[in-house]
């Protein structure tokens, strides 16, 4: 692949995480429209993101299917164009029995759309010959940090947020169209008839995993939760309130841009190490906080650690097995969904029983523990099937 060829692939594969955040933060960002035209309540917002993940899992399963067979190439519009399809019908006044399918639909389409960036992405480092994951996910920033202006906009001209709801579904089917046909072929695939299904390195994929899952564990709390915590626990002005998650983004954007670089001049594992220390240090500080500018900049400098975990994780499963890159990575993709949970759930039950404060220290525990999986990403990875007793963790 020449240098001309890698630009433009690396163009729309950019182009399938930017649909990607951007429709994934108009949705969650738009959530209090839904709540406002069903007369729903939290409990059945909650019911309905649940079942946005869990489908996402099965989503990222069938992707590895799907992939092996045919390539993410031909996976990835048709994902956009599901996710596209939901949200288009979400914007329609529809009962609350509705809202449950159409939700799910969503959440199938980011699951393949997940899983086949990814692989995409790792199929283009490989070429490359060096990192280049952290600076797609870095677009994926991005274009979560433009869906959430657009919902703003919206708001803020007195606009129903169906047009936010418009504007990504539009962008989505556009974008899955553009790429249609323009996406670099996967490596070798596998075939109906191929022969026995390979054993897949899954002592490798659980260590990467739970690395992936420890770090949107913490995504999730601060996502979730830096609000509320600046709102109750601190007693911040109205508008610093958001701050602490604007901080976090913008410093996951920072780091996502330097990472490929880092990687590069440093090694996967030492930035690695890095990362995991300043995320926990910086949770822990957030959650001992006793002003809230502190607990701001704690929750950005934990956006610099968290912002390459999962990038730095992908990038090493890509070396787990290469040949059969795409069925590790909708595996490994299924870690991501397990964190969101865990951060979302189990952060307010503790928060109920011994505070938030407490509850907030959890993820700084998760995160730092992350470090004993540090050496996997150092030594080098297997590259042909493995055989029985012979994976490595």
């Amino acid at each position: 692949m020449t240098t001309t060829e890698l630009a433009a692939q690396r163009l729309w594969a950019s182009a399938g995480f930017f649909a990607q955040g951007l429709m994934m933060a108009v949705v969650l960002t738009s959530l209090p429209g839904i709540e406002e035209r069903t007369g729903i309540g939290e409990a059945e917002v909650s019911l309905v993101i649940l079942g946005t993940v869990v489908l996402a899992g099965v989503g990222s399963v069938l992707a590895g299917a799907l992939a092996t067979r045919w390539g993410s190439a031909a996976l990835l519009p048709p994902a956009f164009a599901i996710q596209a399809a939901a949200v288009a019908l979400a914007m329609l006044d529809v009962p609350l029995a509705a809202l449950f399918p159409i939700f799910a639909l969503f959440g199938l389409g980011v699951g393949l759309a997940d899983a086949g960036n990814n692989m995409q992405g790792l199929t283009l480092q490989r070429a490359a010959g060096r990192s280049l994951i952290a600076g797609f996910y870095a677009v994926q920033t991005v274009a979560a940090i433009a869906g959430a202006l657009v919902v703003s906009a919206v708001a803020g001209l007195d606009l129903p947020f169906e047009v936010a709801y418009g504007v990504a579904a539009a962008a989505g089917l556009g974008i899955a169209l553009a790429v249609r046909g323009r996406l670099v072929p996967d490596p070798e695939r596998g075939s109906a008839d191929a022969g026995p299904r390979p054993r897949l390195p899954w002592s490798g994929i659980v260590v990467f995993g739970v690395v992936v899952a420890v770090s949107y564990v913490g995504d999730s709390v601060i996502g979730t939760w830096s609000s509320v915590f600046l709102d109750q626990e601190l007693d911040a002005l109205a508008v610093v309130v958001p701050l602490g998650y604007a901080a976090y983004q913008a410093c996951s954007l920072i780091s996502r841009l330097a990472g490929d670089r880092l990687v590069m001049r440093l090694g996967r594992a030492p930035v690695l190490s890095a990362a995991i220390v300043t995320a926990s240090g910086s949770i822990l500080v957030a959650s001992l906080a006793p002003a809230p500018w502190v607990a701001v900049l704690a929750f950005g400098c934990a956006g610099l650690g968290i912002g390459l975990m999962a990038p730095l994780s992908f990038s090493a499963a890509g070396d787990l097995a290469p040949e059969h890159q795409d069925e590790v990575v909708a595996r490994l993709n299924l870690f991501n969904y397990l964190g969101v949970l865990i951060g979302s759930g189990a952060t307010g039950v503790i928060a109920e029983a011994i505070g938030l404060r407490a509850a907030i220290v959890m993820p700084a525990v998760l995160v730092a523990a992350a470090l004993l999986a540090v050496r996997s990403y150092r030594v080098p990875r297997p590259t042909a099937p493995l055989t029985p007793g012979g994976d490595h963790a």
